[in-house]
This record gives C-alpha cells, sequence and structure tokens, in this order.
C-alpha cells in the first residue's frame, strides 16, 4: 500500500484551511504545519537520545531529513500535499531498518503526538498508516525480498 493509499484510507471528510487549499479535520486538529514542524521536532530529539535509533541517523542531513518528514506527515494528517521526494521503499532502501527499530520509531512518533495532545483519532490515523506502510520500509538483515517502490 503507498502512503496515498494508506493516508487516505483513514482520513476524514477534508475540511478548508485557506480559501482554495482543502485539508482534513486531522491537519486542523493537530495545529497545521506549525504544530506539525514541533511534532517532527519531538520526534528526533527523541530517536536521536534513543542509543538503538540514533545510529541510523549517523552522517545524515537532519535539516532535510526533518524537511521530508514534515512534508511525509502533513501529508499523513491530510494536509497540504507538497511532497515530491522518494517513495517509502526507495527513500529506506539500504538502511535494514527491522521491524523492531519500525515499531520503536512509530511508538516514538504516537507519543510525541499524544504529548502535543492530539486527539485519539489521529493518534488511531498514524497508527494505521504506519502499519500499512510498513512492509515499505523494513528490512530484515538477510531479507533479499524486492519491495515496490
Amino acid at each position: 500500500m503507498t502512503l496515498d493509499e494508506a493516508a487516505a484510507t483513514h482520513a476524514k471528510e477534508p475540511a478548508t484551511d485557506q480559501p482554495g487549499s482543502p485539508v482534513s479535520v486531522f491537519y486542523q486538529q493537530i495545529g497545521g504545519a506549525q504544530a506539525v514542524r514541533k511534532v517532527v521536532d519531538d520526534l528526533f530529539l527523541h530517536a536521536l537520545k534513543d542509543e538503538q535509533l540514533a545510529p541510523y541517523f549517523g552522517g545524515v542531513d537532519l535539516p532535510t531529513l526533518k524537511r521530508h518528514m514534515v512534508l511525509m506527515l502533513t501529508k499523513v494528517l491530510g494536509g497540504p500535499d507538497n511532497y515530491a521526494g522518494r517513495g517509502l521503499a526507495e527513500a529506506h532502501q539500504g538502511l535494514d531498518i527491522t521491524a523492531e527499530h519500525y515499531e520503536r520509531v512509530g511508538h516514538v512518533l504516537l507519543g510525541v503526538l499524544w504529548e502535543n495532545r492530539v486527539g485519539v483519532d489521529v493518534l488511531m490515523h498514524v497508527s494505521g498508516v504506519l502499519t500499512a506502510v510498513k512492509e515499505q520500509i523494513v528490512r530484515e538483515p538477510g531479507d533479499e525480498l524486492v519491495r515496490r517502490a
């Protein structure tokens, strides 16, 4: 399942944030662009302190990665879709992200969202998207399966 399909699966009816710019209730509920940026900043603060997750980010251009994550989370929440980067499978290729570490990042993200006082419906939506796209990101050591981009 693609990120677009996963995000749409659980999305609520769109609302309008600005004239001509429909956004979902989830995106409005979280507080829009500023809130998404804060959530992503908090996510990386926690992930970089986690000794199991921090190695994935060594040598990575964090400002660029954060921008991509903001755009992806905005898309997941039904905000303006301005993401034009690589697909999930391609972007995570070669990182050998284990199921355990994927789940760990997911728990951190959901925890950060909770700390930022989003509703349970938003948490359920994000959790559903994480589950739906997991196979595009997780690659256990020795896993030679080719994943769709």
